[in-house]
């Protein structure tokens, strides 16, 4: 069985394990938000840690680039435009972040601040952190005047909106290789990633034009997860090669290159997950997709628990915080993010083709 034949209905547990992503993250900050960083892992991550090398929140964040790589590279072909491209990756991503960034500011950021609301309001630096969160482009301003700053984990207002510049410059670069029809032959694209991964492999604080470690080990797996993509038709999607590449894992592990494996390895692993039939799971789509808005919502939500309650435990920061995010995430999805998605192909430069099976 070939990835292809997996695709060919639509029921999958994308939804269902970025969901469970979204609420790992969750998970792994409550330790650091309510102990400070000096409290150490959540039991889980010391666990993986030792196994793996990432914790837990590193992985939930690896999972959804590699599922953000398949997904968004079948978007672009799907599609086949490069203006209904951008205009499906903009309705999804910015109106349930510029919503999220607004209610740091306005409600989060205006109740706890220590300043007065006429010099709350009158810092440049509440207004640069709308413009910078709310776009992108030039890094992400991670704090808002007098707001948090004597909580444990002090002054970052939504940590974990670091990854979305990664994720967006990866769209900007599938944007490229799909105008240049590089996604739709395999030998092409496979021969570009080859060379990418020849670099990894070489140096992995360097890769398609990502100079951070972390951030090259995003990209890395984003374009693993396109590179399953474009070779669907080929690569076997079953148990056997999966144990192959733990294998692989485990005797290549002292090597320079051992990262790369591991990137396959992983990505291979999300995707059996994901598609295998055996192990699908009954589908959450009816319900919608909220672990876009759990993940932009979940830090925020946290350090306010933080702030009000002080010396709150890991477990109790992450019960009441995970019941206050999912019903923001809900709300999020019902009231901005799905109808945002509706537009899809009904805006003037975006009428190039209706195909929206992909995310």
């Amino acid at each position: 069985m070939k990835i292809h034949d997996t695709l060919k209905e639509r029921a999958n547990n994308f939804t269902l394990l970025r969901l469970l992503a979204a609420l790992a993250v969750l998970y792994g900050h409550s330790y650091a938000l309510s102990l400070g960083t000096g409290g150490g892992e959540d039991p889980v991550s010391n666990l993986l840690i030792r196994f793996w090398g990432e914790s837990l929140p590193a992985l939930a964040v690896d999972l959804f680039f590699v599922t953000s790589g398949f997904l968004v590279t079948a978007s672009y072909l799907q599609r086949d435009s490069l203006f209904a491209f951008i205009e499906a990756r903009a309705l999804r991503i910015y109106p349930g972040l510029i919503v999220a960034v607004l209610f740091c500011v306005f409600v989060v950021g205006a109740f706890v601040t220590t300043e007065s609301a006429a010099n709350y309001f009158s810092a440049p630096s509440t207004w640069s952190y709308v413009k910078h969160n709310s776009l992108l482009l030039n890094g992400i301003q991670f704090d808002l005047p007098s707001v948090f700053v004597s909580n444990p984990y002090p002054v970052s207002v939504n940590g974990s909106l670091w990854t979305l510049p990664v994720e967006l410059w990866m769209y900007f670069w599938v944007a490229v290789l799909g105008s240049l029809s590089l996604l739709k032959g395999d030998k092409a694209f496979n021969a570009i990633f080859l060379v990418l991964c020849l670099m990894y492999a070489q140096s992995s604080n360097n890769f398609f034009i990502v100079s951070e470690p972390r951030n090259a080990q995003l990209a890395l797996l984003f374009l693993t997860g396109g590179f399953f993509y474009v070779n669907r038709s080929k690569i076997p999607l079953g148990f056997v090669t999966f144990v192959v590449l733990c294998v692989l894992v485990y005797l290549t592990t002292e090597y320079r290159f051992s990262g790369f494996i591991k990137a396959i390895c992983f990505a291979y692993t999300v995707l059996l997950l994901a598609l295998h039939p055996k192990l699908r799971m009954p589908s959450m789509d009816h319900w919608g997709d909220i672990s876009y808005g759990l993940y932009i919502y979940a830090f925020p939500v946290q350090q306010t628990v933080a702030f009000l309650i002080p010396q709150v435990r890991p477990l109790s920061m992450f019960m009441l915080s995970t019941v206050i995010t999912v019903a923001l995430a809900i709300l999020s999805w019902r009231f901005v993010e799905k109808p945002a998605i509706k537009l899809k192909g009904k805006l003037a430069f975006g009428r190039h083709k209706d195909d929206v099976r992909a995310n």
